[in-house]
């Protein structure tokens, strides 16, 4: 008898377990859905944002400047042969050296599950685009998450721009400032301004043994005059390139003589060629007018040449400080030149001061250096 009773009472407590069990599963359904809505409908709230995560890089074996700029963009690409709308964009300066890491910040409210959507980055160095994306990266619909990792491909004009001055073959006569300190040794050439790491191949040793023998001390600058040749060589830091002096011959060496020129060109009513925009020098493109800067002296108009059309404005001056302003083009395209046209106007609404060195203008945003001219007389 106590056997039927306690089997009895096993059942009834398996029929109430399961049927509590069915009621709490119930009761969790009934509580999530609301949930659901509200999320579904916080989601499509306008200011309801999420990130996209991911990486750039690129093949090549070269390094960035500190003055890179990566921007990263997320588009849709539902519709082909029309200009992708951009949904979020960000942009990094100075970002370091690849793999470079992001996060791209976009609205919720924009995505649309039926349609596709991908990520594309470039990387710019002082108005030159050095590297670009050439494939989509999908993310977020049809499939695809919210991690997108690109890699870059070198844009072959920008990755290898002309080295400067005059990199030749042939051994030329040059005239500058040398100096040497703690295995470094640099060279100022007097014809251009610019300065270059000096090549320990060559004559590079009598030229050492030469500067250390003179008296002077160690890290001041000496007159020399010699035969060298620019080449490109492996830099000491970084995975790329630079352009150094090869010395071929020394000429002469004089604790006397210095670059500093005796006569300045004037800021104004001066025609000033565009040599290089930020280090880099600007090459003018066969059969087209080459960039030029021009400064009316009483009426502070601004005028010139920036690759591919003309441009005026105004500008303001007082010591050594000097800002444009207004500045407007002509809407030429060209073949060439668009990318030294760029960089150039760019270069002009960023100046705040200026100083010439004998026939050499260089403009600077503050200390950063941002094109140098050179004065040429018709």
């Amino acid at each position: 008898m106590s056997e039927g009773r306690g089997l009895w009472i096993s059942v009834i407590r398996n029929t109430v377990g399961a049927a509590l069990g069915l009621t709490l599963i119930l009761l969790a359904a009934a509580c999530r859905e609301p949930a659901t809505e509200d999320a579904v409908q916080a989601a499509h709230q306008p200011g309801t944002t999420a990130l996209i995560n991911g990486s750039v890089t690129y093949r090549e074996r070269l390094a960035l400047t500190d003055r890179a700029e990566l921007e990263v963009v997320l588009e849709d690409v539902s519709l082909q042969d029309v200009a992708a709308p951009v949904l979020a964009e960000k942009s990094l300066s100075s970002p370091g050296q690849v793999p470079i890491r992001f996060e791209l910040e976009y609205r919720l409210a924009d995505i649309d599950e039926r349609r596709s959507y991908a990520v594309r980055a470039r990387i710019h160095d002082r108005g030159r685009l050095l590297f670009t994306s050439d494939t989509q990266t999908p993310v977020l619909t049809r499939g695809a998450g919210r991690e997108a990792h690109l890699v870059l491909v070198a844009v072959e004009a920008a990755a290898n721009p002309a080295p400067a001055p005059d990199p030749a073959a042939a051994a030329t006569e040059l005239e500058g400032m040398f100096s040497y300190m703690a295995d470094a040794a640099r060279f100022w050439d007097c014809r251009t301004g610019r300065d270059f790491p000096v090549s320990t191949e060559g004559a590079y040793i009598e030229l050492e043994r030469a500067y250390l023998n003179s008296g002077i001390t160690a890290g001041e600058k000496i007159h020399v005059q010699l035969r060298g040749r620019y080449l490109e060589r492996p830099a000491m830091e970084g995975n790329h390139n630079q352009v150094n002096l090869i010395v071929d011959k020394i000429e002469e060496i004089d604790l006397k003589k210095s670059c500093a020129p005796t006569e300045h060109a004037a800021l104004r009513n001066t025609y000033w060629k565009l040599r290089d925009i930020g280090g880099l020098q600007v090459t003018t493109p066969e059969g087209m007018p080459e960039a030029h800067l021009i400064l009316a002296g009483d009426e502070f108009k601004a005028q010139g040449h920036a690759g591919c059309n003309r441009f005026f404005g105004s500008f303001e001056t007082s010591g050594d400080k000097l800002e444009f302003s207004a500045l407007s083009s002509t809407m030429m395209a060209c073949p060439d030149g668009m990318d030294t046209e760029q960089a150039f106007l760019q270069a002009l609404g960023e100046t705040t001061r200026y100083a010439i060195g004998g026939q050499f203008l260089t403009l600077y945003a503050g200390e950063r250096l941002l094109a140098r001219l050179e004065a040429v007389y018709l």
